[in-house]
Order: structure tokens, then C-alpha cells, then sequence
């Protein structure tokens, strides 16, 4: 596993929020969505990239984030429906999880309910190691 396992614990919620306080500060890329996986505890390679890709789905399934790309004309959404988008990040995480951490197959830009749960994030104290 390319980064180490936390003794601290989220709960799925609080990674979910984690997420969000993270959307509602700028947008998400996956070294976001990987790091904040470890946080489940798995330590084997496959629970950890399965864990991440939990993560992104319920987001998107849930409309709290968008998927989308970086341009330079900012954040462009996809035009697919959430769960092709779902998929697409799916076969590619799981294709080259080795690299899919640190790729930016994907940026996340959270909707305007998953930034105002991401702020409310912001007012929960968590003390978590790295």
C-alpha cells in the first residue's frame, strides 16, 4: 500500500464529511480521496482502493460532489450520468490503483448541499493522526 494506515479510525460518515469539509475548501482530486480512505483501517491493496471508490460513488450517487475535469477554463463537469461517471472512476482506480492515488483522473466539485455540509464539517473537532 502506497501510503501507511492511521491508528486513528473515521467512521464512513466521517470520512464522507471529511470529504465534503475538503469540497467545500477547493476541489477534490483523488490524493484527497485516497488519503482520507485510509482512514477505514483496510491494509490490504484492494480494500484500500475499494474503500476510495466507495467513498466517490456515494458522493456522486448522492449529489453532494460533481465529477468533472481542471482545464483552463476551470472546472468543467462531466457530461455523463452519475453512475457511468461512477464507473468510469471505478475501472480506472482499479486498473492502475497504483497510480490512481496520485492521477488526476478526476476532480470533485462539491454541489451547493455538499458544501454546506462540508462547512458544517468544518465546526466538528476530530483529532486524527496522520
Amino acid at each position: 500500500m502506497k501510503w501507511g494506515v492511521p491508528a486513528s479510525r473515521m467512521t464512513r460518515d466521517e470520512r464522507l464529511d471529511e470529504l465534503l469539509s475538503r469540497a467545500a475548501d477547493d476541489w477534490v482530486h483523488p490524493g484527497d480521496v485516497f488519503d482520507v480512505a485510509r482512514y477505514a483501517g483496510h491494509r490490504q491493496e484492494d480494500a484500500y482502493v475499494d474503500e476510495a471508490v466507495t467513498l466517490v460513488t456515494e458522493l456522486i450517487l448522492q449529489r453532494l460532489v460533481v465529477p468533472g475535469d481542471l482545464t483552463r477554463d476551470g472546472f468543467q463537469p462531466w457530461a455523463l450520468e452519475a453512475r457511468a461517471a461512477t464507473e468510469r472512476i471505478a475501472e480506472a482506480w482499479h486498473d492502475d490503483h497504483e497510480a490512481a492515488p496520485s492521477s488526476f483522473s478526476v476532480w470533485l466539485e462539491a454541489t451547493p448541499e455538499g458544501d454546506r455540509r462540508g462547512r458544517s464539517a468544518w465546526l466538528v473537532d476530530r483529532s486524527i493522526d496522520d
